[in-house]
């Protein structure tokens, strides 16, 4: 009885072998980024793997254009008186663009099913599986330089909100510069803050240029503060920046197919293997800047390289991946 049980259990060994008997380290680069992997055979004709992978940070540069008022053919003569009067007061040239920087931020953590289904040939493999990482995979944000025309972008939109809409008979009231009790009476001129909102009424507020709205924008409380057709002038937040950052689904289905072969011959210890395939984000991505607004689903007519980006954007739902692996085999 004894020897009948040893047998059957031999037996069992001999037909499926191949189950978590052995362990395989690698080293993975394409686009997905760096990272690694580990893996494990659950069969004769399927793997299990998985891994972490990071995009390296490297920067691609980009330019903004700031714009005064609506019309965009009015927009560089104005700029330039502003800019004028403003340079002084901030001791800083005020340049008509803001330049910024676009990086990856993207990093997942994946589980793979790789398939082998040529009994004859085991270099060729199917793979399904998944990717899970934080949404944001890109971000933009404005270099250290332009901030001095930032700076004066939002000291410039200061002075119009205080100004716009202001009854003439109040204006005497509005205070440009606060400079304490004592000196409060000495610069009340009604006459004189009367020109200014008139000037700052004729050439409107002072932003980034980015389009127009492609929809009714709404408040939490279900009001429009932005009409379909509005022109869309991205105003620096608070601490005198401009960013943006690109979202997607935080898990990401994935699938493509491989190739591996030994990468030193008669060394079965050591393999290097290609695949490819598609990470699937559900659906086009969000391109969201500081204030909210989403330049993909928002915005329309969005200028310049800025705008070519989000177009490309736009047009892919998934993320082509293309990767080498270089495998050792641990035990």
């Amino acid at each position: 009885m004894n020897m009948m049980t040893a047998e059957a259990q031999q037996d069992v060994r001999i037909k499926d072998p191949n189950i978590f008997n052995h362990l395989d380290l690698s080293i993975t680069a394409g686009t997905t980024g760096v990272g690694f992997d580990l893996a494990a055979p659950i069969g004769d004709y399927v793997k299990l793997r998985t891994g972490f992978s990071a995009m390296p940070r490297f920067d691609m540069s980009t330019t903004y254009g700031i714009q005064v008022g609506d019309d965009a053919t009015k927009s560089k003569s104005k700029f330039e008186t502003i800019a004028t009067r403003l340079e002084p007061t901030l001791g800083k040239k005020v340049e008509p663009k803001v330049d910024a920087i676009r990086q990856f931020t993207m990093w997942n953590w994946n589980v793979m099913v790789d398939v082998y289904p040529f009994k004859q040939n085991k270099h060729w493999r199917f793979t399904g599986g998944f990717y899970l990482g934080p949404s944001q995979v890109a971000e933009a944000y404005n270099t250290t330089e332009s901030m001095p025309t930032l700076m004066a972008v939002n000291l410039y939109n200061a002075t119009y909100d205080k100004l716009h809409g202001v009854p003439a008979k109040e204006l005497k009231n509005v205070q440009i510069i606060d400079l304490g009790d004592d000196l409060k009476g000495y610069m009340t001129d009604g006459e004189m803050l009367k020109i200014m909102q008139q000037k700052f009424d004729k050439y409107g507020r002072m932003g980034v240029r980015m389009g127009t709205y492609s929809r009714d924008i709404l408040d939490e409380q279900g009001n429009v503060v932005h009409k379909e057709g509005e022109k869309y002038l991205l105003e620096p937040d608070e601490d005198c920046m401009v960013k943006a950052n690109m979202h997607v689904n935080r898990f990401k289905p994935y699938a493509g197919f491989g190739y591996e072969g030994r990468l030193i011959k008669g060394d079965d210890r050591y393999h290097v293997s290609f695949d490819c395939g598609l990470m699937f984000w559900g659906g086009t991505p969000e391109l969201k800047t500081h204030d909210g607004t989403d330049l993909i689903h928002d915005v329309r007519d969005v200028p310049g390289r800025i705008g070519s980006n989000v177009r490309f954007i736009e047009k892919f739902k998934a993320f082509p991946v293309l990767n080498i692996r270089l495998t050792r085999k641990l035990f």
